[in-house]
């Protein structure tokens, strides 16, 4: 009997599936191949991208044309790597321009070509990529100081101090650079008060910018802004206003910075000792505040061989007194304490003190030393000194202010010794010091006071 046509000897019924099978895993694995080739072609690229040589960068874009960074770093590196012509600065233009359209949502991209345009003289390229860049990222500091450079190179100031402005809102780091800039293309301190600061929503940057005048010498400017500052609803710190008072006593305008030093007062930024005497030319004569260490206040003139410190125990009136201890035996000039007092040329002071100590060796033991602030050299006035072990009891000299001093520097004081025993040790305690032209009722008068 015949096996028919379709006997399995005859006809494999199964090839054609095996066919399809082998032919679709050869595409899968051609596919495979193409992807890896091509991945692999887009690392290669992508490593190119991060070389700064031309040469480099056109092979990443041949390995991939649509490699933003590529293009990116060829705008930015290709014109330094030839002449910078006219040429260059197209081709810088053109590859940056490439890059936005691949990566539109890169504010920096956009700043970049801003740059390159500009350097083209593509003026509209310029503004246009500068407004891209600022509205993609509008809380970046660095752009806006980008943007408020180029509209000053454009001759466009007032948009030029308007980005200042915006970015120290931003930023107040930026502060010092701000100042100089726009000083240089606004001459009038005054005008970038105005225009650039905001005193309203940000007076510490006012009052870095009154310390930045006063630094450059533009004291008057600084001096008439910080009337501006005083007066208005502002809170401010004795740390922010200290350089600017510091600037003004060292520049010798006494009244200028003993009208700051009022200001401070009038705003609670500075407290005198509840129940002060008003009529004591010294600040914090009794130390029952903290020391500012700065202004009118007293001043610690640090030295490894001598402690100081404000008990709250032994103070021969109120709750703190000065305590300076002589830890170290040493033959040496001290001066641990100081404080710079306004006074009125030509008028007569009586200083006064309450003094004590524990086992202060030396003939010469610390006293209060008056000094004209600016010639130190000239000695005003001293009390007695203070030696071996006493209670509490009165220091005081009387001294005549010379027409020419404005300033006065008052202080604990020790002078070297001439004589046996020479080294000075021991513990020296001082406390209601008080400064007061004898014209004035003394209403604290030595003799009344307790011994």
């Amino acid at each position: 009997m015949s096996r028919g046509l379709f006997a399995s000897g005859d006809f494999d019924i199964s090839l054609p599936s095996r066919f399809w099978k082998g032919a679709f895993l050869l595409a899968l694995g051609i596919h495979g191949l193409l992807l890896a080739y091509s991945t692999m072609r887009i690392s290669l690229s992508a490593t190119l991208a991060d070389s700064m040589s031309v040469a480099d960068l056109r092979e990443a874009l041949r390995l991939d044309r649509m490699n933003p960074e590529a293009h990116r770093r060829l705008g930015l590196v290709y014109p330094y790597s030839y002449s910078f012509d006219n040429l260059e600065r197209g081709e810088a233009v053109r590859q940056l321009r490439r890059a936005v359209e691949l990566r539109p949502r890169n504010a920096w991209y956009w700043a970049e070509l801003a740059s390159a345009c500009e350097d083209a003289g593509d003026r509209a390229c310029a503004d246009n990529a500068v407004e891209r860049a600022l509205s993609l990222s509008p809380m970046a500091p660095r752009l806006h100081w980008l943007a408020a450079n180029y509209y000053l190179r454009t001759d466009r100031t007032d948009v030029a101090l308007s980005q200042f402005r915006r970015l120290l809102e931003l930023s107040p780091q930026y502060s010092q650079s701000t100042f100089r800039v726009c000083l240089r293309v606004a001459p009038d301190p005054w005008v970038v008060y105005e225009k650039v600061l905001s005193p309203t929503n940000a007076p510490q940057l006012a009052l870095a910018y009154v310390n930045y005048l006063g630094q450059q010498g533009h004291l008057d400017d600084a001096y008439r802004i910080w009337g501006r500052i005083s007066t208005g609803p502002f809170r401010v710190d004795f740390a922010q206003a200290q350089p600017f008072l510091e600037n003004l006593i060292a520049q010798g305008r006494v009244q200028d910075a003993r009208s700051v030093w009022e200001d401070l007062l009038r705003l609670g930024v500075v407290r005198r000792s509840s129940g002060g005497d008003q009529t004591n030319a010294l600040f914090n004569g009794s130390f029952e505040s903290n020391l500012l260490n700065g202004g009118f206040d007293w001043r610690l003139n640090p030295s490894p061989y001598v402690a100081v410190d404000f008990p709250d125990r032994s103070a021969y009136q109120g709750a703190r007194c000065l305590q300076v201890s002589f830890s170290v035996s040493r033959n040496e000039e001290f001066e641990p304490l100081y404080q710079l007092v306004p006074v009125v040329p030509g008028e007569s002071y009586l200083l006064t003190a309450f003094v004590r100590s524990d086992n202060v060796t030396s003939d010469s033991g610390p006293r209060l030393r008056v000094v004209d602030a600016y010639h130190p050299e000239r000695i005003v006035a001293v009390t007695e000194v203070t030696r071996g072990t006493s209670g509490w009891h009165p220091v005081h000299t009387e001294f005549l202010v010379g027409p020419q001093t404005q300033l006065v520097r008052v202080s604990v004081w020790r002078a070297r010794s001439r004589s046996f025993p020479s080294e000075i040790s021991g513990t020296f305690w001082m406390d209601a010091v008080t400064l007061k032209p004898v014209t004035l009722p003394m209403t604290n008068n030595p003799q009344e006071r307790r011994h």
